[in-house]
């Protein structure tokens, strides 16, 4: 009996050992394509899709018809801007659970803007964390991101970002990604 114990804990642990090593690969793959996809993202960047990969949406929606005013809003304001920055889908975090889709698929006729209001308010508003230990989570992409792009080092930033995490807080794209790529989307489930 105190084998076949033994044996089930060894291979317990084996198993628990191979899915955070197989986390742990997963993240570092989404930073490095983050860091090759937009060369000039910062630690921000990382942790605003892992939040959105983590959270969904629901962050972003009290209201759907205010949802749909300002979906309707921001699509007028970025016809005339260049969204050919990012890929028209781009999954979030490392899990992929959700997509960013791109404004771009609008305006070129691709999905009709109401079919986008209806995939976003499909993704929000429901409680879709991933687990109750965002912060962990996140200290965990962080030490990781940081192997992966010592650049993206900033204590201030890093101290920022560990409070928004206690607190469970969603960021912005930094400036450099607002100014540099025109992140014009909304996130539906994958």
């Amino acid at each position: 009996m105190k084998v076949k114990f033994h044996l089930l804990m060894t291979c317990l642990s084996a198993l628990f050992m191979m899915s955070c090593n197989s986390e742990d690969k997963a993240i570092r793959r989404m930073c490095e394509e983050i860091h090759e996809n937009y060369p000039l993202a910062t630690l921000q960047d990382v942790y605003k899709t892992c939040y959105q990969d983590f959270f969904g949406a629901e962050h972003l929606m009290n209201d759907t018809a205010a949802a749909r005013q300002y979906i309707h809003y921001e699509l007028e304001q970025c016809r005339d801007t260049d969204l050919s920055l990012m890929p028209k889908r781009e999954p979030t975090g490392f899990r992929h659970r959700f997509v960013r889709i791109n404004f771009s698929n609008i305006v070129e006729g691709e999905l009709t803007e109401e079919q986008l209001v209806m995939m976003f308010i499909g993704a929000a508003g429901k409680d879709n964390a991933f687990s109750d230990n965002w912060l962990g989570e996140w200290q965990k992409i962080e030490r990781i991101a940081l192997e992966v792009n010592p650049y993206w080092e900033e204590p201030e930033l890093q101290s920022e970002l560990m409070k928004a995490a206690e607190g469970k807080h969603a960021v912005r794209h930094s400036e450099a990604f607002r100014n540099n790529y025109n992140p014009h989307y909304r996130i539906v489930r994958n």
